[in-house]
């Protein structure tokens, strides 16, 4: 996601061998490895939650998102641990037919402005700061604007720039844009310079519905539904014991975010436990429609066809909602 968020393979706890337990493993294929919404997964893994579960679970990081879409389209995995994008690609790629059954967290984001900006209203004229047009930066700023009801071609300039979100804090606290999207590592820079304090959160992903890609979506193949659903069942529970672990034993979590996402510094490392779960990981980790939606649009003509309602089956957690696992974990 950025400077510090890393995307190299990781050698420390994603090389964990399958279990040896009676029956096959479940075999999950994950990327990118090291953000944090796919905490549940690796403190699953860690804390011996699969195994409690009676699953054995083989995990391998694919390296690369050309990769990912390769095994994808192969059928190499029983689940994929990517984000909605990487799904609908590999849909309009004809691969191998893949349903999001949960998730644990989506792109975070506050729409931040300077104090001058009260209302949406009050960017008509003014510079917005977005990445490189047509990247997913962008994309995103425009359909945050076009949400607020103020058109991103006419009503507003738009001024791209090339660092991502460095480049983006800069010109937002500089003065030379009144308002930019910003992503969890410029919310921690801004928060480390005081910077936060001088500047309004107009909006955010959650109060706009735009669970944007670059999470933890669990894509489960449809044969492997089909024929091991009660698997894919137990993989799921344990992902929601994962999350209420990670609530609980705040430490522990931290050791794995700071393992994963290679993240030494300690006030960086409380942030990121701070945001992911306190803010992006679910308690009850369902898949949303809206996100399947927004990768359909943010994909274009290209995904035309495509429906959101062939990519996701959200019976799996309705279930264990159902059998009261989520009541049990928070109580």
């Amino acid at each position: 996601m950025g400077a510090f968020f890393l995307t190299g393979a990781l050698v420390l706890l994603l090389s964990v061998p399958a279990i040896a337990q009676e029956g096959s493993p479940v075999n999950v294929i994950g990327y990118p490895p090291d953000n944090g919404s796919k905490l549940p997964f690796y403190l699953a893994l860690e804390a011996g939650i699969f195994k409690k579960n009676g699953l054995a679970v083989s995990f391998k990081d694919p390296g690369s998102n050309d990769n990912l879409l390769k095994s994808m389209g192969d059928g190499e995995a029983d689940i994929y641990i990517a984000s909605v994008p990487h799904v609908v690609g590999n849909k309009m790629k004809g691969g191998g037919d893949l349903v999001i059954a949960a998730n644990t967290g989506y792109n975070y984001f506050k729409f931040m402005v300077h104090p001058s900006i009260a209302k949406a209203e009050d960017l008509r004229g003014k510079k917005v700061g977005t990445g490189r047009k047509g990247s997913g930066r962008d994309l995103i700023t425009r359909i945050v604007l076009k949400k607020l009801g103020v058109d991103p071609e006419k009503d507003v300039m738009l001024v791209p720039y090339d660092g991502e979100t460095l480049s983006r804090v800069v010109a937002l606290t500089s003065g030379e844009v009144v308002a930019a999207s910003v992503t969890s590592e410029g919310m921690f820079m801004l928060e480390k310079s005081g910077e936060a304090k001088k500047l309004r959160v107009l909006t955010d992903y959650k109060t706009l519905g735009l669970y944007a890609g670059g999470g933890a979506d669990y894509a489960v193949a449809a044969i492997f539904l089909r024929r091991a659903r009660d698997k894919a069942k137990q993989f799921l529970r344990s992902i929601a014991e994962a999350i209420a672990l990670a609530r609980k034993e705040k430490n522990r979590a931290m050791e794995i975010l700071g393992k994963t996402m290679r993240i030494t510094d300690p006030a960086l490392l409380d942030f990121v436990y701070r945001v992911y779960v306190g803010e992006v990981i679910p308690a009850i980790p369902s898949p949303k429609i809206e996100s399947i939606e927004l990768a359909l649009e943010m994909a274009g003509a290209q995904a035309r066809g495509i429906k959101a309602q062939e990519l996701i089956d959200p019976t799996l957690v309705q279930e264990l909602e159902k059998e009261g696992l989520f009541d049990r974990l928070y109580r």
